[in-house]
Protein backbone atom coordinates (compact mmCIF):
# COMPACT_ATOMS: atom_id res chain seq x y z
CA UNK A 1 0.00 0.00 0.00
CA UNK A 2 1.31 3.42 -0.89
CA UNK A 3 1.01 6.39 1.38
CA UNK A 4 0.66 9.95 0.20
CA UNK A 5 1.90 12.53 2.66
CA UNK A 6 0.67 16.05 3.06
CA UNK A 7 3.19 18.85 2.68
CA UNK A 8 4.39 20.42 5.92
CA UNK A 9 3.81 24.15 5.98
CA UNK A 10 6.20 26.01 8.25
CA UNK A 11 4.98 29.28 9.68
CA UNK A 12 7.48 31.69 11.23
CA UNK A 13 6.55 32.54 14.81
CA UNK A 14 7.78 35.38 16.98
CA UNK A 15 8.32 33.09 19.96
CA UNK A 16 12.07 32.67 20.42
CA UNK A 17 11.82 30.35 23.42
CA UNK A 18 14.09 27.33 22.97
CA UNK A 19 12.56 23.91 22.67
CA UNK A 20 12.37 22.07 26.02
CA UNK A 21 14.78 19.50 24.58
CA UNK A 22 17.59 22.06 24.35
CA UNK A 23 17.01 23.92 27.61
CA UNK A 24 19.63 22.82 30.12
CA UNK A 25 18.40 21.78 33.53
CA UNK A 26 19.26 24.00 36.45
CA UNK A 27 21.55 22.66 39.14
CA UNK A 28 18.57 22.61 41.49
CA UNK A 29 16.59 20.43 39.07
CA UNK A 30 19.57 18.13 38.51
CA UNK A 31 20.25 17.88 42.24
CA UNK A 32 16.56 17.19 42.93
CA UNK A 33 16.55 14.42 40.32
CA UNK A 34 19.68 12.80 41.76
CA UNK A 35 18.33 13.11 45.31
CA UNK A 36 15.09 11.42 44.24
CA UNK A 37 17.00 8.62 42.51
CA UNK A 38 19.15 8.08 45.61
CA UNK A 39 16.13 8.18 47.93
CA UNK A 40 14.44 5.51 45.82
CA UNK A 41 17.42 3.28 44.97
CA UNK A 42 19.49 3.55 48.17
CA UNK A 43 16.97 4.79 50.70
CA UNK A 44 17.76 5.14 54.37
CA UNK A 45 21.10 4.03 55.78
CA UNK A 46 20.70 1.75 58.81
CA UNK A 47 23.19 0.43 61.33
CA UNK A 48 24.21 -3.19 60.68
CA UNK A 49 22.94 -3.13 57.10
CA UNK A 50 24.84 -3.76 53.88
CA UNK A 51 23.42 -2.24 50.70
CA UNK A 52 24.34 -3.30 47.18
CA UNK A 53 23.61 -0.99 44.27
CA UNK A 54 24.02 -0.13 40.60
CA UNK A 55 24.14 3.55 39.65
CA UNK A 56 22.88 3.21 36.05
CA UNK A 57 24.72 6.48 35.37
CA UNK A 58 22.44 8.50 37.67
CA UNK A 59 24.95 9.49 40.38
CA UNK A 60 28.65 9.43 41.19
CA UNK A 61 30.39 8.29 44.37
CA UNK A 62 30.44 11.75 45.95
CA UNK A 63 26.73 12.33 45.36
CA UNK A 64 26.14 9.01 47.07
CA UNK A 65 28.32 10.18 49.99
CA UNK A 66 26.21 13.37 50.20
CA UNK A 67 23.14 11.10 50.41
CA UNK A 68 24.77 9.09 53.20
CA UNK A 69 25.57 12.31 55.10
CA UNK A 70 21.89 13.25 54.88
CA UNK A 71 21.11 10.11 56.91
CA UNK A 72 24.02 9.93 59.36
CA UNK A 73 24.67 13.64 59.94
CA UNK A 74 27.90 15.61 59.73
CA UNK A 75 30.92 13.33 59.33
CA UNK A 76 34.57 12.94 58.42
CA UNK A 77 35.59 11.44 55.07
CA UNK A 78 38.73 9.67 53.91
CA UNK A 79 38.37 8.51 50.32
CA UNK A 80 40.27 7.36 47.28
CA UNK A 81 39.29 7.99 43.68
CA UNK A 82 40.88 7.74 40.27
CA UNK A 83 39.24 10.99 39.19
CA UNK A 84 37.20 13.92 40.46
CA UNK A 85 35.32 16.65 38.59
CA UNK A 86 35.28 20.40 39.29
CA UNK A 87 31.53 20.21 39.99
CA UNK A 88 32.13 17.52 42.60
CA UNK A 89 34.93 19.54 44.20
CA UNK A 90 32.59 22.54 44.45
CA UNK A 91 29.97 20.34 46.13
CA UNK A 92 32.49 19.12 48.71
CA UNK A 93 33.67 22.67 49.46
CA UNK A 94 30.03 23.83 49.96
CA UNK A 95 29.40 20.99 52.39
CA UNK A 96 32.59 21.78 54.28
CA UNK A 97 31.44 25.39 54.61
CA UNK A 98 28.02 24.16 55.81
CA UNK A 99 29.78 21.84 58.33
CA UNK A 100 28.18 18.73 56.79
CA UNK A 101 31.72 17.50 56.06
CA UNK A 102 33.86 17.92 59.17
CA UNK A 103 37.18 16.74 57.76
CA UNK A 104 37.96 15.64 54.22
CA UNK A 105 41.05 13.77 53.07
CA UNK A 106 41.48 12.55 49.50
CA UNK A 107 43.80 10.02 47.86
CA UNK A 108 44.12 10.33 44.07
CA UNK A 109 46.05 8.44 41.46
CA UNK A 110 49.38 10.03 40.50
CA UNK A 111 48.19 10.55 36.92
CA UNK A 112 45.48 13.02 37.96
CA UNK A 113 48.18 15.72 38.07
CA UNK A 114 48.71 15.47 34.31
CA UNK A 115 45.42 14.16 32.93
CA UNK A 116 43.18 16.53 34.94
CA UNK A 117 45.14 19.72 35.67
CA UNK A 118 42.13 21.97 36.41
CA UNK A 119 40.54 19.67 39.00
CA UNK A 120 43.98 18.92 40.44
CA UNK A 121 44.64 22.65 40.94
CA UNK A 122 41.28 22.94 42.75
CA UNK A 123 42.22 19.96 44.95
CA UNK A 124 45.57 21.49 45.88
CA UNK A 125 43.87 24.75 46.88
CA UNK A 126 41.00 23.18 48.85
CA UNK A 127 41.81 19.78 50.32
CA UNK A 128 44.19 17.74 52.37
CA UNK A 129 45.20 15.28 49.64
CA UNK A 130 47.84 12.73 48.68
CA UNK A 131 48.74 11.07 45.40
CA UNK A 132 49.60 7.39 45.11
CA UNK A 133 49.42 4.65 42.54
CA UNK A 134 45.79 3.78 43.26
CA UNK A 135 42.76 2.62 41.32
CA UNK A 136 40.58 1.62 44.30
CA UNK A 137 37.46 3.70 44.90
CA UNK A 138 36.77 3.49 48.62
CA UNK A 139 35.31 6.00 51.09
CA UNK A 140 35.36 5.80 54.87
CA UNK A 141 32.69 8.04 56.39
CA UNK A 142 32.44 8.40 60.16
CA UNK A 143 31.23 10.35 63.14
CA UNK A 144 30.58 9.42 66.79
CA UNK A 145 27.61 7.18 65.94
CA UNK A 146 28.53 5.79 62.50
CA UNK A 147 31.29 3.94 60.65
CA UNK A 148 30.31 3.60 57.00
CA UNK A 149 32.39 2.22 54.13
CA UNK A 150 31.52 2.76 50.47
CA UNK A 151 33.29 0.50 47.98
CA UNK A 152 32.40 1.16 44.37
CA UNK A 153 33.59 1.10 40.79
CA UNK A 154 32.55 4.78 40.67
CA UNK A 155 34.87 7.74 40.58
CA UNK A 156 33.87 11.19 41.81
CA UNK A 157 33.06 12.22 38.24
CA UNK A 158 29.73 12.17 36.42
CA UNK A 159 29.47 9.62 33.64
CA UNK A 160 26.63 7.74 31.99
CA UNK A 161 28.08 4.29 32.73
CA UNK A 162 26.54 1.60 34.88
CA UNK A 163 28.60 1.36 38.07
CA UNK A 164 28.41 -1.14 40.93
CA UNK A 165 29.02 -0.69 44.62
CA UNK A 166 28.33 -1.69 48.19
CA UNK A 167 27.67 0.35 51.34
CA UNK A 168 28.78 -1.29 54.59
CA UNK A 169 27.88 -0.13 58.10
CA UNK A 170 29.96 -2.89 59.71
CA UNK A 171 32.71 -1.44 61.98
CA UNK A 172 35.05 -4.35 61.09
CA UNK A 173 34.88 -3.50 57.38
CA UNK A 174 35.33 0.19 58.19
CA UNK A 175 38.37 -0.44 60.42
CA UNK A 176 40.04 -2.60 57.75
CA UNK A 177 39.53 0.02 55.01
CA UNK A 178 40.31 2.98 57.25
CA UNK A 179 43.64 1.53 58.37
CA UNK A 180 44.65 0.73 54.78
CA UNK A 181 43.59 4.11 53.34
CA UNK A 182 45.16 5.97 56.25
CA UNK A 183 48.48 4.13 55.65
CA UNK A 184 48.28 4.93 51.90
CA UNK A 185 47.49 8.58 52.71
CA UNK A 186 50.47 8.82 55.08
CA UNK A 187 52.80 7.31 52.46
CA UNK A 188 51.43 9.42 49.57
CA UNK A 189 52.93 12.50 47.97
CA UNK A 190 51.56 15.99 47.39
Amino acid sequence: MLFKSKPIIYEEKEDNTPSPSVISTSMDAENSFVAAVLDKSIGEIKQGETKHFYSFGNFNSMRLIFHILKHIGPANILMSSYGISPKTIEGIVRRQEDKQILDFRLILDNRVRTISPKPFDMIVRNFNYRCASIHAKVACIWNEQWKVTLISSQNATDNPKIERGTIYTDPLVFNFDFKTLNDVFDAGTT
